[in-house]
């Protein structure tokens, strides 16, 4: 489970936060990694989600309760899910604290969300651009990158609607691919980061 930090100037835009204590317990070590990168949770201002399931919300709150990043002043969950969101009695606190997070948005002068629905109803990526490249933060687009990059059309369990999230997934390989853009998945295969290039009948997958 990867989560990815966006560095401009001073304050850091995190997306997606792990899962911390909440799920499986190899799922929780957002903190650890970020010490590892040298990055001080206080330069973290922003949080936005790219959907409200559990492995990418609950790292909001560490496994003492405490918060996971105490000067976050923006948190942006896709509309369509925040109801969702506001449904998890343990992130209560941040329930008024969630702003709408909508299709075309721009977090930043760099950062702007894009709709890729099908995995769950708001599923939403990431462009981000910074001299001259492109990289796309796709969330769950690829769950079994030793498949699905060869197979798109495979769906996963977990997609609440698997037409749409392979439809979705078709757009988002193919913009990749087509415009030369790094990729980083919440469920690729360390580093989580690389390019995608098409093949005679699908996709592959190149890491950084």
């Amino acid at each position: 489970m990867n989560a990815f930090a966006i560095e401009e100037g001073e304050a850091i835009t995190l997306i997606d936060t792990g899962s911390s204590n909440a799920w499986h317990p190899t799922m929780g070590f957002l903190p650890q990694a970020l010490g590892e990168a040298k990055i001080a949770v206080d330069r973290i201002r922003t949080v936005a989600f790219t959907h409200t399931h559990l492995d990418h919300i609950h790292g909001l709150i560490l496994p003492d309760g405490g918060d996971g990043f105490p000067q976050l002043a923006r948190l942006l969950v896709p509309r369509a899910e925040l109801d969702m969101f506001r449904s998890v009695a343990r992130l209560s606190r941040f329930h008024d604290r969630a702003q709408p997070l909508d299709s075309g948005q721009r977090l930043s002068a760099s950062i702007e969300a894009i709709a890729a629905p099908g995995h769950e109803i708001g599923h939403t990526c990431f462009r981000v651009t910074s001299r001259g490249e492109t990289l796309l933060i796709w969330g769950d687009t690829v769950h079994v990158p030793s498949l699905q990059f060869d197979r798109p059309e495979v769906a996963w369990e977990f997609d609440a609607d698997q037409e749409q999230a392979r439809a979705s997934r078709l757009r988002i390989l193919g913009l990749a691919a087509d415009n030369g853009h790094f990729v980083a998945g919440a469920h690729l295969d360390s580093p989580g980061v690389g390019r995608v290039h098409r093949t005679e009948t699908a996709f592959r997958f190149e890491p950084v």
